[in-house]
This record gives structure tokens, C-alpha cells and sequence, in this order.
């Protein structure tokens, strides 16, 4: 796996564009690529879930699907985001199947790959204690680049091109076509308040649209 890139989860926020949708963020080990994907609702609660921030008593079927592999030896070796297609992040978990010792007879582990939503590859990774890892091209396309720690000075209030934090609000709001209609420095500004104010969703949409005119 030394093609592809290591990453960690950096936390789970609530959509700030659409209601009941969640933005999952993820980072290289270095901190300044962050990698931002939308899920829904469930899969968001049950990986908070298992990284500790919500009602243990709850259960999920990642759960169920976690003690069902314990089970029956099966591992999870790693999740890898491998396509990124119209938004949409496909992803693959590597399962190893078999103990290393079993009735006393050592066996050979037998190794699976299985295509699943990002979103639900997360929640088994975090529960397996499993790498979760994603392509260079992938990163390349949807990731936002940090300097610093951050893109700006947070202290900033405006740009050079005026764009006001305040008025993230507005743009929120923006349609793919009125995004098209923005010069590249403006969407560059607009895309450094979005990261500041942690807007990642927003973020995604104008990085997709800055490469595009690549």
C-alpha cells in the first residue's frame, strides 16, 4: 500500500447546506490535506458512536457486523477510498478470513475484497481499529490544502477580493452555475472562508469547480 495515502478521521460536523446530512472529514497524517465527504444521518452516528462521543448503549449493525467477524475470525485488514465519481466515493474493505491457529492445526488466512459505501467502510474501520486509506488522484481532486494549519489568517475579515465571512451565509446558497459564473479568484477567496469557518461541504463544491477549469 505505499501507492496510497494514509488518512485519519478529523471529525464529524452537520451539513450547513442540506438538512440531515453530515460532512465526514478526513486528513492525511501530516494535517494539511483534509479530504471532506458527505454522509447521511445513521452511518455518522454509529462512527461517533464508536470513536466514543455518543450513548454506548446504542447499537448499530456495524456492531452486529463487528461481533459476527469476531466470531467466525474474520478481520478487517484496511479500507481503501478508491474512486471518486460525480462526488461519490467508492471505497473497498480487505477482510482476511481464519485464525492462525485453529483446533490445534496451524491454517492459511484467506483474504477478501468487497466493495461498500464509504460512509459504512468508515464505520467498520473505526470499530476494527482498521487503516483507512484513499489514492493520490483522490486526494488530487477532492482534497483542500492547509498552509500552516489553515489557508488565511482567521482574523481576517476580508479578503482581497472584499468576500466577508459574514457573507458565507449567501453563498452557502449558490448553485453549480453560479459558481461557474465566478472569476477564479473569487472562488479561491471564497474557498479559504469556507475552510476557515469550517464550511467543508461548501469547500468541495468550489475545489470541484476550480479543477474543472483546469
Amino acid at each position: 500500500m505505499d501507492q496510497l495515502i494514509r488518512l485519519t478521521i478529523r471529525g464529524i460536523s452537520l451539513s450547513q447546506i442540506q438538512s440531515g446530512i453530515y460532512v465526514l472529514l478526513l486528513e492525511e497524517e501530516s494535517g494539511r490535506i483534509k479530504l471532506p465527504i458527505i454522509i447521511e444521518s445513521f452511518q455518522a452516528q454509529s462512527i461517533a458512536s464508536a470513536l466514543g462521543k455518543k450513548d454506548p448503549s446504542r447499537s448499530f449493525t456495524h456492531d452486529l457486523f463487528f461481533s459476527f467477524a469476531k466470531k467466525f475470525h474474520i478481520r478487517l485488514k484496511a479500507v481503501v477510498i478508491y474512486k471518486l465519481v460525480n462526488g461519490i466515493f467508492f471505497s473497498s474493505i480487505l477482510l482476511e478470513e481464519g485464525s492462525d491457529i485453529e483446533e490445534g492445526k496451524k491454517i492459511e488466512k484467506t483474504e477478501h475484497k468487497i466493495d461498500s459505501k464509504t460512509s459504512d467502510a468508515v464505520a467498520l474501520a473505526v470499530r476494527f481499529q482498521a487503516p483507512i486509506y484513499t489514492t493520490r488522484e483522490i486526494f488530487d481532486k477532492a482534497g483542500i490544502y492547509f498552509e500552516n494549519g489553515g489557508p488565511i489568517d482567521k482574523e481576517n475579515e476580508t479578503s482581497d477580493t472584499g468576500i466577508e465571512k459574514n457573507n458565507l451565509l449567501f453563498f452557502k446558497e449558490k448553485s453549480k452555475q453560479d459558481l461557474e459564473n465566478m472569476t477564479e479568484k473569487d472562488l479561491n477567496a471564497l474557498l479559504n472562508h469556507a475552510v476557515i469557518n469550517e464550511c467543508y461541504e461548501l469547500a468541495a463544491r468550489i475545489k470541484k469547480e476550480l479543477d474543472r477549469r483546469e
